[in-house]
C-alpha cells in the first residue's frame, strides 16, 4: 500500500540550510537591536539626569541589558520561528501531531496527514514514512535528497518501519519523540491491515462454508428426499392395484432413508465434529490415535475440558489433516500428539509445567493450546510444496488467533506444532 501527498514546491535557487542564517541573523540582529536599544538609552537617561558622565550609569545599563539579554532571544527566537514555521520544541510537535492524529479516521490516512506535519515541524525538504511487514505502507510528503536521514520507528522493542528525511540539520531530540509517535501510528497502520485481512479471509470462509452446505444439500440430500417423495407418491397408488409391489417400494423407501440420514450425518459432522462433544478434545486425540497405520501416541498435559469451541475444533481439524498426512505420506513407524497448556510465548518444557493444574496465584494470564504431532517418517523434501493440507492447517489455526508451524524433526521425521491462543483467566 503506497499513499503519495503532492510533492511540495521548493524554493529556487536557495541552498538548503538558507534559511538557517536567516533565522540566526534575523534574531541576533534584532537582539543586538534590542540590547543596545536599552544600553544607549539607559546611559543618555543616567547622563541627563545627572549633568554629565557618571561612571556608575555605564555599569548599570550594562547590567540591565545583560538582564533582558535572555528573555529577549527567547521572545525574538519564538516570533521568528513564527515566522519561518519553526518548531523547536519537540513536545509541543509531539503534542500537535497526537492532536491532528486523533481527529483521523484511518490509520493510512493518518500517516499521510503525519507526514506532512512532520515535514513542516523539520522544516524539511522531503519526508517519507515507511511501514514494515506483510502490507507494507510507504507515505512521501516532499522531495527526498540523495541521502536522506534515517531514523527506525520502534514500538515496544519491535522495528515497525523508518522515518526518513532530508534538508537541514535538525536536533536529534525532536527526530526521537517524533519517531516515538510514528512509531505508534505505524504500528496502528499494521494492525489495521492485518484486521483487514483478517476480516477478508473470515468472510471468504464463511461465503466456502454456506457454498459447500448449499452444494451439499442440493446435490445430495435434496434428490435423496426427491426420490423418496415421489417413491412414497408410487406406493400409494398401487396400494389398491399391486399390493404386493408396494412391499418392495417400501423397502426401497427405508434404503434412501438410511442414504438421507448419513447425508445429514456427514453435514452435521461437518460443521461441528461430535467426537468433541461425547469424549473432548482429549477423548477425540485418542480416537484419531485409533486408525490403522503407524503406531500413534498421545500426550496430554493439563486439563482441555475448558476450552473454547472454536480452539477446540481447529485443533481436533488440525491433528486430524496432520495425522492423515504422516499415513499417507510420512512413511512413518510411530508419531506422538501432545498437548499442552502453557502461558503464552512459552516454549514447551515437557513434565509438569504451567497446564499441569498447578495453581496461578499471580495477575490474569494468558494462555495457550500448544498441540504438536511429530513423526519418525521420511521428513520434509527439499522443496516443500504448499497442499491443500498444509494451507488448510494454516487457515484454521490462522482463523482462531494462532499460528501452525511445520519443520523438520530434530532427529528425522516431520513436526507440525500449533499454537492457539485461549484468551486471560482469572487466579
Amino acid at each position: 500500500m503506497a499513499v503519495t501527498t503532492p510533492p511540495a514546491r521548493r524554493p529556487a535557487n536557495r541552498p538548503p540550510g538558507v534559511h538557517v542564517i536567516l533565522n540566526r541573523v534575523l534574531v541576533y540582529g534584532a537582539l543586538a537591536a534590542v540590547t543596545g536599544g536599552i544600553y544607549s538609552g539607559l546611559t543618555w537617561l543616567a547622563g541627563t539626569l545627572s549633568g554629565g558622565r557618571d561612571p556608575v550609569a555605564g555599569l548599570v545599563a550594562a547590567l540591565a541589558a545583560g538582564a533582558v539579554f535572555h528573555p529577549a532571544r527567547l521572545r525574538l527566537q519564538r516570533a521568528v520561528d513564527r515566522l519561518f514555521r519553526v518548531e523547536r520544541d519537540p513536545y509541543r510537535v509531539a503534542d500537535r501531531l497526537s492532536r491532528t492524529l486523533q481527529e483521523t479516521v484511518d490509520p493510512a490516512q493518518g500517516l499521510a496527514t503525519a507526514a506532512a506535519l512532520v515535514r513542516r515541524a523539520l522544516h524539511a525538504d522531503g519526508v517519507a514514512v515507511e511501514v514494515h511487514g506483510g502490507h507494507a505502507a510507504t507515505v512521501h510528503d516532499g522531495e527526498l535528497g540523495e541521502r536522506p536521514v534515517e531514523t527506525p520507528l520502534v514500538w515496544h522493542g519491535e522495528p515497525v518501519g523508518r522515518l526518513l528525511s532530508s534538508g537541514p540539520d535538525t536536533a536529534p531530540d525532536l527526530l526521537e519523540v517524533l519517531a516515538r509517535h510514528l512509531a505508534e501510528l505505524a504500528h496502528a497502520v499494521r494492525l489495521t491491515a492485518d484486521l483487514r485481512r483478517s476480516r477478508e479471509r473470515i468472510l471468504t470462509t464463511r461465503e466456502e462454508e454456506r457454498r459447500r452446505l448449499r452444494r451439499d444439500l442440493h446435490d445430495g440430500l435434496g434428490p435423496t428426499l426427491a426420490s423418496l417423495a415421489m417413491t412414497v407418491d408410487e406406493a400409494r397408488l398401487r396400494l389398491e392395484r399391486d399390493p404386493e409391489a408396494v412391499e418392495r417400494l417400501l423397502i426401497r423407501v427405508r434404503d434412501q432413508l438410511g442414504v438421507a440420514i448419513i447425508d445429514v450425518r456427514d453435514l452435521v459432522y461437518g460443521l461441528r465434529p461430535p467426537a468433541l462433544d461425547d469424549l473432548g478434545l482429549t477423548g477425540s486425540l485418542r480416537s484419531l490415535a485409533d486408525a490403522p497405520g503407524p503406531r500413534v501416541d498421545v500426550a496430554v498435559t493439563g486439563p482441555l475440558g475448558e476450552l473454547p469451541p472454536a480452539v477446540e475444533t481447529a485443533a481436533y481439524r488440525i491433528a486430524q489433516e496432520a495425522l492423515t498426512n504422516v499415513r499417507r505420506h510420512a512413511q512413518a513407524t510411530t508419531a506422538l500428539v501432545r498437548a499442552e497448556l502453557l502461558p503464552a510465548g512459552a516454549e514447551h518444557a515437557g513434565g509438569a509445567e504451567a497446564g499441569d493444574g498447578a495453581e496461578d496465584k499471580g495477575p490474569r494470564l494468558s494462555r495457550e493450546l500448544r498441540l504438536s504431532v511429530a513423526d519418525d517418517g521420511i521428513g520434509l523434501p527439499g522443496r516443500i510444496r504448499g497442499g491443500v493440507g498444509l494451507a488448510s492447517m494454516r487457515e484454521r489455526a490462522a482463523e482462531a488467533g494462532g499460528s501452525c508451524t511445520v519443520r523438520p524433526r530434530p532427529g528425522g521425521g516431520t513436526e507440525v506444532v500449533v499454537r492457539l491462543p485461549l484468551g486471560t483467566e482469572t487466579p
